[in-house]
């Protein structure tokens, strides 16, 4: 901790103390300045002063009651020929916190300014020994520091203001990206095994009566997909759910490509045709660019299998080198007799996909080929080399 951050500390700890000793310093500097200091002007000096120890609950106030004092302990010097009381100080320190604290407050601080001004100019020295020049030349350092107060307190004020902006926009931005995230999450996690759910009880009811042992396999299939996006679901509410003081949460483990060949099991029992290419070393890429191949293959596959339905034939291609990584899933349409080609579409899964390339300073492109259809990424590669027995 800083000696700025401990005062501050022990200051918000603390005001009670903070307000009272800089009072006394206060009356200490201006009883000091105030030569021949009258008892008549003593008592108006002191309420000045005192009235410093309000300046946070009541600047504007605290500066009224300052002003006033001071200026009836200079008419009731001037009134017996003694030189007035010099309490511009604690004014100082009054106008900077309402400059501060308080908006719309500038006209009525400036009236108050021009009443100090008449103060100096009265009480510059005792009566008649001063000419009207140098009178008006004594008053000057009394405005200009006021002004200058005034305005300190007002440029402080926007800066807070500007930086609080600053947060609240930073803020926005974060809870935006949290929300897409999220929204990127469970479209990946829940639409994907959806889609599997739904092949697989589409598959189990065409084969019900012709093949139950199909039929029950396509069921047990459903419920084990099941089951995982359940938990997958639980996880992302107990994020949402989660308050602000709770430690942060992961959505679920994220899944890397050790995990690749399940995906690819679990699509093909759904009934694509899959064929699996992968050359070099994908468990040496980054985790960040391990998560994204996953998600882009996951979500193609999903694509496929709901735009293409049973029996459309796929290809993941996935070729890791030192320079970058090739990720490509080739959509053939549908074996002959299993249904037709997919329909081109661009919906959230796309973006998602095209999001995370993005994000790794990748390229991406999905659209579609006289055969079928056809995502591809290419990704920097930040850590993976390429590794010739790792095909296969």
């Amino acid at each position: 901790m800083t000696r700025q951050e401990g005062l501050r500390a022990f200051d918000t700890a603390h005001p009670l103390v903070w307000d009272a000793a800089l009072t006394i310093l206060i009356a200490l500097a201006c009883t000091s300045a105030s030569a021949g200091l009258s008892p008549v002007g003593a008592p108006f000096l002191f309420a000045a002063c005192v009235a410093v120890a309000f300046r946070r609950r009541a600047p504007f106030a605290a500066l009224v009651v300052a002003t006033a004092a001071l200026t009836m302990g200079g008419v009731a010097s001037a009134l017996i020929g003694e030189p007035s009381p010099w309490g511009y100080l604690a004014i100082w320190v009054l106008l900077y916190h309402v400059g501060l604290r308080r908006s719309g407050a500038l006209a009525a601080s400036a009236a108050l300014i021009g009443i100090l001004a008449l103060v100096a100019f009265a009480g510059a020295a005792s009566p008649g020994t001063l000419a009207l020049g140098e009178r008006g030349a004594a008053m000057l350092p009394v405005v200009a520091m006021s002004a200058a107060a005034l305005l300190a307190g007002r440029q402080l004020r926007s800066t807070r203001e500007a930086q609080q902006r600053r947060r609240a926009d930073v803020a926005r931005e974060a809870a935006a990206e949290e929300r897409s995230r999220i929204s990127r999450e469970m479209h990946d996690l829940i639409g994907h095994d959806l889609s599997v759910i739904a092949s697989l009880a589409a598959g189990g009811q065409n084969v019900l009566r012709s093949s139950p042992d199909e039929a029950e396999r396509a069921f047990a299939a459903i419920g084990q997909v099941s089951r995982a996006s359940v938990g997958q679901l639980r996880q992302v509410l107990r994020l949402l759910r989660s308050g602000d003081g709770d430690a942060p949460a992961p959505l679920s483990p994220q899944p890397d490509l050790s995990r690749l060949s399940a995906l690819i099991d679990t699509v093909r029992s759904a009934g694509l045709h899959i064929d699996d290419e992968r050359r070099g070393d994908l468990h040496g890429l980054p985790r960040a660019h391990q998560l994204a191949v996953y998600r882009i293959i996951q979500e193609a596959l999903t694509n496929s299998l709901r735009h293409g339905g049973e029996g459309t034939a796929v290809t993941v291609r996935v070729v890791v080198s030192t320079q970058e990584v090739v990720v490509s899933i080739a959509d053939r349409g549908a074996v002959p007799g299993a249904g037709h080609p997919r329909v081109s579409t661009d919906g959230h899964g796309l973006v998602g996909m095209r999001e995370r390339v993005d994000a790794l300073g990748g390229v991406f492109h999905a659209g579609a080929t006289a055969a079928g259809w056809l995502v591809e990424a290419v990704i920097p590669n930040q850590g993976g080399g390429f590794d010739e027995s790792a095909s296969r």
